[in-house]
């Protein structure tokens, strides 16, 4: 008999081609699906981010950021032979500013955190379109962490009083960020 063959002919145990053990039952075998349970796990309200992880998330996000400008940079270099001149440099910044918008931007539509944000354990709030933020949403978070990096992070300082008051990224788009429960 051909190997084709063996694997393809009925054999007594209907469950040998399965990699179960006879002595361990599957993990979840058994278990009543979601609906069938008699009371449902009340919904806990999330915790709200911490100012040490909003902090976190926030470097990461400018390390990404600066990454990339500093790569672009040396991309430069390396094409035209040469350092770029002082009057280059504001481009520089303004390349680094656009790309640090869709950096956070298009994660938070997409997954409702940016990479810092991960990193950090937090994430957006769930809203009615769940976890991912609208693009209103998300580019006026963006323009609250900016407002509040200009202004060397003073806003984002008079929250560590009351964790719950909103930073100026929060109040614009709407949506707290809170600790992440999703593993």
């Amino acid at each position: 008999m051909s190997p084709f063959e063996s694997a393809v002919a009925p054999s007594s145990d209907p469950l040998l081609d399965l990699p179960l053990r006879a002595d361990q039952a599957p993990a979840g075998f058994g278990l009543p699906i979601a609906s069938e349970t008699a009371d449902p796990a009340p919904e806990v309200e999330p915790e709200s981010a911490p100012l040490l992880a909003r902090m976190i998330a926030f470097a990461a996000d400018l390390a990404g950021t600066s990454l990339a400008v500093t790569l672009a940079l040396m991309a430069a270099v390396a094409v035209c032979g040469r350092a770029p001149r002082l009057s280059g440099l504001p481009w520089a910044a303004l390349f680094g500013l656009e790309f640090s918008f869709f950096f956070v931007v298009l994660p938070l539509m997409l997954f409702g955190r940016t990479v810092g944000m991960s990193l950090a354990g937090i994430a957006a709030r769930p809203g009615r379109s769940g976890r991912r933020l609208t693009p209103g949403e998300a580019g006026r978070r963006w323009v609250g962490t900016a407002i509040s990096a200009a202004a060397l992070g003073l806003p984002v300082l008079m929250t560590v009083r009351d964790r719950l008051r909103p930073t100026p990224a929060d109040r614009l788009s709407g949506r707290t960020l809170v600790r992440d429960t999703e593993t």
